[in-house]
């Protein structure tokens, strides 16, 4: 069994591999044409803002966390359990992540449904407020046709496949009675959270503040490789946000892996040569994943230490 489960885990880390490799084989050309005069010092504060934003990321989730379990859940426990989990998204399936948080919250002592509540509430409200950014500065003046190029070049059927996944979970949902039952159930733990007025303030002003900091980030990262002018920060957050949300809801690829990068390139191309637009949103993903992973082994070596104690 021990076997078995170590080849499966080397086939998971192969499949995650080409997922990672594949984009950059595809666009290999583009790459060979691509000419960078890295700025280090707009690089290393584009990671150190990088991770600041995605450690403190988890402090909405920990509120949340906390108003629905009527407890008081530290900022490492939310930041272990969060990290351990997010890491795990990128393998295929697109639910690793979720189903790695909820075992792990019951070895913390917190109830599955409110902790899957609590990360719904935490996505939901990023993803609103991401669209919002996006919406707002893609459609200004200063992108001219932008929105138009994207809609032409999005391929029909990614639009109508997650459609159609969408549809076939919506009618499981609703249709089966077991399961309708649990999602009803799953919506009520929400009822404590609609007096706390107080609570969707911090919330959504700490979202804000966390749209800000990645979109900093973000801008000192593009700034590390190409000549962009400061006035064009708050339109490269809004192409930032477009992409993140569109690969967020694709359910073709783990993590949108392929889906955000091609179309983070897209839009880049309009400040950039196709070229480094091409190679800066492959090297995106590389610049998120190599934090998440430090920030992954963080959470790890919380958690072992954690067991430890308990095991004392």
């Amino acid at each position: 069994m021990k076997n078995f489960r170590q080849y499966v885990g080397i086939l998971l880390a192969g499949i995650l591999l080409f997922f990672l490799v594949s984009p950059f084989v595809q666009t290999h050309n583009h790459l060979k044409e691509s000419t960078f005069q890295i700025h280090w010092h707009f690089l290393i504060a584009s990671f150190g803002l990088l991770l600041l934003y995605r450690t403190l990321y988890i402090a909405p989730f920990a509120t949340l966390l906390g108003s629905l379990t009527q407890k008081t859940v530290s900022f490492q426990t939310a930041f272990t359990l969060f990290h351990l989990a997010n890491i795990t998204r990128y393998l295929p399936g697109r639910i690793w992540g979720i189903v790695r948080l909820l075992s792990l919250s019951a070895r913390f002592g917190l109830s599955k449904i409110e902790t899957a509540s609590s990360l719904t509430l935490h996505v939901g409200i990023e993803t609103a407020l991401g669209g919002l950014i996006a919406m707002a500065l893609l459609f200004s003046d200063g992108m001219q046709d932008i929105p138009e190029t994207v809609l032409e070049k999005i391929a029909g059927e990614t639009l109508l496949l997650t459609l159609a996944i969408m549809a076939v979970i919506a009618g499981f949902v609703f249709l089966l009675p077991k399961l309708a039952h649990h999602a009803c159930e799953f919506l009520k733990t929400f009822t404590p959270l609609f007096k706390k007025s107080r609570l969707w303030v911090s919330i959504l002003a700490s979202h804000s503040m966390l749209w800000i900091c990645q979109g900093i980030a973000f801008f000192f990262f593009v700034r590390s490789s190409v000549p962009v002018p400061w006035t064009d920060a708050g339109i490269l957050t809004a192409c930032f946000a477009f992409a993140w949300i569109v690969g967020f809801l694709s359910f073709l690829t783990p993590g949108g892996l392929g889906i955000r990068e091609g179309l983070l390139g897209l839009l880049l191309a309009n400040y950039m040569p196709a070229s480094q637009a091409t190679c800066l949103a492959l090297l995106c993903r590389l610049w998120m994943l190599s934090a998440e992973s430090l920030l992954a082994g963080t959470a790890f070596l919380f958690y072992r230490k954690t067991r430890c104690s308990e095991n004392a």
